[in-house]
């Protein structure tokens, strides 16, 4: 039954995210189902009447393939709550999601939602097999979840199960839904970022926020895309031979820090000019045997007489970007002016 749970489990997390979608339930019944799923803390008492508003998936696993007849308390009013949350999200407000386990409750196994106004999941995972009612199922995403069936099963049911990728608890049935790109927001939310608060300097500044990026465990929070423009003026990013030969040409560059998860992005604009070849030694050795005997055969090396260095970008500006909600993004920029014949960093606020 925990192999079960498991399975659901992996299934929702494949398609949504936990950081978008935090808050689950999961009603379930005594019987199978229940044993399978034993997340749910509520009594049906203690549920409130509208699950629309305190929930970001509702997980349906009231009944499983072996409930007939007509449903009932508390279970008959169950399923109607689920119902109305599907009317509320008909009325293009946000809602939570469905997932059914196995059958959709209030389904008949075999001819699906017979009345027509019974549930209508998101996602159905049927466990073990598909049951028949599965073909009535008319979501974006269905899984099974049967990796954890001993064989001897499978054979004496002639089961034809799908091959499940690497150590997977689930694998989807059918193709994902097709994905209007356009149609993808990411609705941000971040605390304000305001002039009164950030450093006078820049460096400052960005060492507060890359020490945030360290904090929060970001994998390589030092990882950065250069881009670099060849004398033809088109810009490239990542070209790896092509990289010395537009430096040569064209020394302005840019670098591009994003730390997901903090919805922090650093961007900065500068000349770009060869470090010392004792420095370059120095950090050369600094790395492991195996990525210098790499960067020794690599084609994408950095041309140099000792084939190997380094470059150094010195920025003469920086523009710091919070996401926020709506896509009303702070963005604020650091430029270098000259006041009483000293260069200081100028902060502006620019345009979301």
């Amino acid at each position: 039954m925990e192999l079960a749970g498991l399975s659901v489990a992996t299934a929702i997390a494949e398609v949504y995210k936990s950081s978008e979608y935090k808050r689950v339930l999961a009603i379930c019944d005594p019987g199978n189902n229940g044993a399978s799923l034993y997340w749910s803390c509520y009594s049906d008492e203690d549920l409130p009447v509208d699950l629309s508003n305190d929930f970001d998936i509702l997980v349906d696993a009231m009944f499983h393939f072996s409930f007939h007849g007509t449903s009932r308390p508390p279970f008959d009013d169950l399923i109607q709550r689920l119902v109305r949350v599907q009317n509320h999200d008909q009325a293009h407000q946000k809602s939570p999601v469905i997932v059914s386990i196995d059958i959709p409750s209030g389904w008949h196994v075999k001819e699906g939602d017979i009345s027509g106004e019974g549930i209508k999941p998101h996602m159905l995972v049927s466990l073990t097999a598909p049951k028949l009612c599965a073909k009535k199922f008319c979501g974006p995403h269905h899984f099974i979840g049967g990796r954890f069936v001993p064989p001897s099963i499978v054979d004496e049911y002639k089961l034809q199960l799908p091959p499940y990728p690497g150590t997977s608890m689930c694998v989807r049935i059918g193709k994902p839904p097709q994905i209007d790109i356009s149609a993808l927001r990411e609705n941000y939310i971040s605390p304000e970022f305001i002039e009164e608060q950030v450093e006078d300097d820049v460096f400052d500044q960005f060492q507060k926020w890359f020490d945030d990026a360290v904090a929060a465990g970001l994998r390589e929070p030092n990882a950065m895309a250069l881009s670099t423009a060849g004398k033809d003026g088109k810009p490239y990013t990542n070209y790896e031979s092509r990289k010395a030969h537009e430096i040569s040409e064209n020394p302005h560059a840019s670098l591009l820090f994003y730390w997901d998860g903090l919805n922090h992005q650093v961007r900065m604009e500068g000349f770009v000019q060869k470090v010392s070849d004792e420095e370059s030694e120095q950090y050369f050795h600094s790395h492991p045997q195996g990525s210098q005997i790499g960067a020794i055969v690599s084609k994408s090396l950095i041309p140099k007489p000792k084939q190997w260095g380094g470059y150094r970008l010195k920025p003469e500006l920086f523009e710091f970007w919070l996401g926020q909600q709506s896509h009303l993004h702070d963005r604020l920029q650091y430029s270098l002016v000259e006041i009483d014949a000293k260069r200081v960093w100028k902060i502006d606020r620019l345009a979301p």
